[in-house]
């Protein structure tokens, strides 16, 4: 090969791989762009150009299924990434509730029982029996990162199997009028307040709040709205 040869094959090597290089690169970049945009709409359930914070009037108020007052309500869903990042977010907001109200927490549910609302009913089953809290987390490992679909039957016992968990007590139990009762129950919630994202939170039956920003400052803002009925100040 002549030098001048060699100059040109050594030049287009060169060129080569610094195409490939900025290739890689640009790769890279969008793939981060994409991870993130997906990690907004998914993972964080937020709706675009949906707002965040929504009041209903004294009559929508009182005609409201809730049946709580003095309450903060968080509608969470097995199935939502974000409600299982938020679990210890919540549980801190809990403790800060004054005296005299509550947190409670409701499982998403509507009329197709599709979807995030799949999971309702083993919410309320492990409601009724008194040992759905301390299953909560479990489920959500279940759910999200074993991706095992508690929703059929014949997995979910198979979980509650591996968790001691009885499994005709449960069976017995997901008959009852109770479990019905509150079946129905989130159904009129969910549907009474077009919630279409979980988490979301209604405060005092009047506010329905989705989170912006840090949950620490949202909690100030839920605090607000169940102390003094409106919002912080931006």
């Amino acid at each position: 090969m002549s030098g001048c040869h060699a100059i040109l094959w050594k030049y287009s090597m060169l060129k080569n791989k610094l195409f490939l290089f900025i290739y890689t690169l640009a790769v890279i970049i969008i793939s981060s762009l994409i991870t993130t945009a997906c990690f907004h709409y998914f993972v964080l359930q937020t709706v675009p150009d949906k707002e965040s914070l929504i009041s209903f009037n004294k009559d929508q108020v009182r005609q409201s299924p809730i049946k709580e007052d003095n309450a903060i309500i968080e509608i969470f869903s097995y199935g939502c990434h974000y409600c299982a990042v938020n679990e210890e977010n919540v549980n801190k907001l809990a403790q800060k509730m004054p005296p005299g109200t509550r947190l409670i927490r409701l499982h998403f549910n509507n009329q197709s029982g599709a979807g995030l609302a799949s999971y309702s009913s083993l919410f309320s089953t492990l409601t009724v029996m008194g040992i759905e809290p301390q299953y909560r987390q479990k489920i959500y490992e279940a759910v999200l990162q074993e991706h095992l679909n508690l929703s059929l039957p014949e997995i979910r016992d198979g979980w509650l199997k591996r968790q001691g968990i009885d499994v005709e007590a449960y069976a017995q139990a997901s008959q009852s009028s109770e479990v019905q009762a509150l079946q129905n129950y989130l159904v009129k919630v969910s549907g009474y307040y077009q919630l279409k994202a979980t988490p979301s939170f209604i405060v005092n039956k009047k506010w329905l709040a989705l989170q912006e920003g840090e949950f620490s400052d949202f909690t100030q803002q839920l605090l607000s709205l169940l102390q003094h009925d409106k919002p912080l100040e931006k």
